[in-house]
């Protein structure tokens, strides 16, 4: 099948209703010995590092509790600089670099404006800063952790589209990353606003966050936006825990002040804490 007819086809399909199904589903529960040839499968496949796999008693009962596996102690470990921004996830570095003129590097040819993806009160703060953007291949580990230390100032849910985040479609598609679900975690740190945007995807049963009752793909959902009370400001150090990708995606994070980012980043392989760029 051709691009272009690839395309047609996601723009008709009911993603989010196949999506919402798909995420049912993997959260059926299933006998050990159904679900040890699922992972023994998916883990071949998608080259899953099960050694670092933390496997609670009695293992996995849905196929939900292994795609958000958490990690055995040690098996990440965090830069510690205070000037260092760290990666959130486990990943390959899609694009990165500055914010010129408000807009921000999908690919090759391709721009979006950061206010389209932080569309809020918050989007002008971010002209002039600098972005990453990080693609979870499926074999990946998938909870999401702070870039920086601060505090969690807001957090902010735009429903959209499901569409694919597959190179072939973010290579084609302008605005992918705004059109699509997601939920944004708004972070002041020493080094000014951090925002993370977790993009929801085909098949993203869910996004859900650590420090607040949300999650996304939700029915007849609508834009929302909660900003904590100055007392009730959740604190978060670098590392920690802020969500979890219930099957998928991308992470875009958008700095404030302009980050240096280490050389030759774009395509490579990142883990969660390891440093990639520096204030």
């Amino acid at each position: 099948m051709n691009i272009s007819l690839k395309l047609i086809l996601f723009k008709i399909l009911p993603t989010r209703l196949l999506s919402r199904v798909f995420g049912y589903c993997v959260c059926i529960p299933l006998p050990a010995f159904i679900m040890n040839k699922i992972i023994g499968w998916y883990s071949k496949k998608f080259n899953v590092a099960l050694d670092e796999a933390f496997i609670p008693p009695g293992g996995f009962k849905n196929f939900d509790e292994f795609f958000t596996r958490n990690l055995k102690r040690g098996m990440r470990s965090v830069e510690p600089h205070p000037l260092t921004l760290v990666s959130p996830v486990d990943a390959v570095v899609s694009a990165c670099g500055s914010i010129n003129y408000g807009q921000i590097v999908q690919a090759k040819g391709i721009l979006y404006d950061v206010a389209s993806l932080l569309p809020g009160e918050f989007q002008s703060q971010f002209i002039g800063g600098s972005f990453v953007t990080l693609y979870l291949s499926p074999g990946d580990y998938h909870r999401i952790h702070s870039p920086v230390s601060g505090t969690i100032v807001a957090y902010q849910y735009d429903p959209g589209k499901l569409y694919t985040v597959q190179n072939w479609l973010v290579n084609i598609l302008p605005g992918l990353f705004t059109v699509n679900e997601r939920i944004t975690s708004y972070i002041q740190s020493a080094f000014g606003l951090v925002a993370v945007c977790k993009v929801g995807a085909m098949n993203v049963g869910r996004i859900s966050l650590r420090y607040a009752p949300v999650y996304t793909n939700q029915w007849c959902a609508k834009p929302s936006f909660y900003r904590f009370d100055k007392d009730k400001r959740p604190k978060i150090s670098k590392g920690d825990e802020l969500g979890i990708f219930h099957l998928g995606s991308t992470v875009i994070v958008v700095t404030q002040k302009p980050v240096s980012f280490v050389p030759n980043l774009e395509g490579t392989k990142v883990r969660m804490g390891q440093a990639i760029g520096y204030f």
